[in-house]
């Protein structure tokens, strides 16, 4: 039996698959936006980019650090590894293994906080484009309008790229109006 879920996920598979051919009707006007280079090019995007870059050349600095701290542990565990006791050398192999995992985690934990950040930013520009190509839709008495990265479309005619015009009319949206 095919959960509800499962056979949503393959009708909004199919129907991806389908629809360039669907809308593919004489007549009709059909629009495509590359939201990755909207992404990019609205200062919001830059502005959020920017920030995690920051961010992660940071903490990249933190952890070179560390791992550098954790060679030098490794080393001395070595150099020392003959002198030392049955437990002394157990004891410091714990402690370097307790310390890389430590890192380890660390490193993972950042990568989903810094992921979770921008997909956050990403969503919130997304939703904003959302509303503009709409509404530049119904002005321009287009069909539909299409997501050139998606993997449904494959092919669309002479479709209206409304990308840098979404780009356009964003950052005159970002800007405060003029008082009078």
């Amino acid at each position: 039996m095919m959960s509800a879920g499962k056979f949503a996920r393959i009708v909004l598979i199919a129907s991806a698959m389908v629809a360039p051919s669907a809308f593919a009707e004489a007549g009709k006007k059909y629009g495509v936006v590359d939201m990755q280079s909207i992404i990019l090019s609205v200062e919001e995007g830059k502005t959020a980019r920017a920030d995690l870059e920051k961010q992660i050349k940071s903490k990249e600095a933190e952890f070179m650090k560390q791992k550098d701290e954790l060679d030098k542990m490794n080393n001395e565990w070595k150099n020392q590894a003959s002198i030392l006791s049955e437990e002394a050398r157990m004891k410091k192999q714990q402690e370097f293994q307790e310390k890389f995992l430590a890192l380890r985690n660390a490193e993972m934990e950042f990568q989903n906080d810094i992921k979770r950040k921008e997909q956050k930013a990403t969503q919130s520009i997304a939703m904003k484009v959302a509303g503009l190509v709409e509404k530049m839709a119904k002005e321009k008495k287009l069909e539909a309008v299409f997501e050139t990265n998606s993997a449904g479309l494959l092919y669309l005619e002479s479709p209206a790229d409304l990308t840098k015009e979404v780009i356009d009319r964003y950052a005159k949206d970002a800007k405060p109006a003029k008082k009078e």
